[in-house]
């Protein structure tokens, strides 16, 4: 005989009802500075290291080097970064930093906190820390 999968109360479900809210509620939080959910993930990676090519920030982020490139074009359009071809390999595209991508950080940080704390809301902060343990846990399956 087979049990049927219990799909609303597996963890995979939960894990992604909360995720799409927290997509819709960052999406929304980053219209008032211009910028879209996928974007951010390019620019949190190179606010940790910037002047990467278009293959580390693929790698970095985990998404195809065409998806990174469609990101960095809209990017480039709200001049928040700049692209150039490497002079040792001209195949290869460096992503940067421009000023206005630097300055936004800031207003990020602020929009990243505030829906932190609203979507853990629920929590205490023994549950927030095992929360986010257990995440890294799962995250490092990749």
């Amino acid at each position: 005989m087979n049990k049927n999968t219990d799909f609303i109360g597996s963890i995979g479900y939960s894990l992604n009802k909360v995720s799409t809210l927290y997509y819709v509620s960052l999406e929304k939080s980053l219209a008032a500075v211009n910028l879209h959910y996928g974007q951010i993930y390019i620019l949190i990676s190179l606010w940790e290291k910037n002047h990467q090519t278009q293959k580390e920030l693929a790698d970095n982020i985990s998404v195809s080097p065409p998806t990174v490139n469609k990101m960095v074009k809209s990017l480039e359009r709200g001049d928040f970064v700049s692209s150039q071809r490497c002079q040792n390999d001209s195949r290869a595209v460096r992503i940067s930093l421009t000023e206005k991508g630097c300055a936004v950080r800031e207003e990020v940080d602020l929009i990243w906190i505030e829906l932190e704390s609203k979507i853990c809301s629920n929590l205490n902060d023994t549950e927030k820390l095992i929360l986010g343990q257990i995440l890294q846990k799962m995250d490092a399956l990749d």
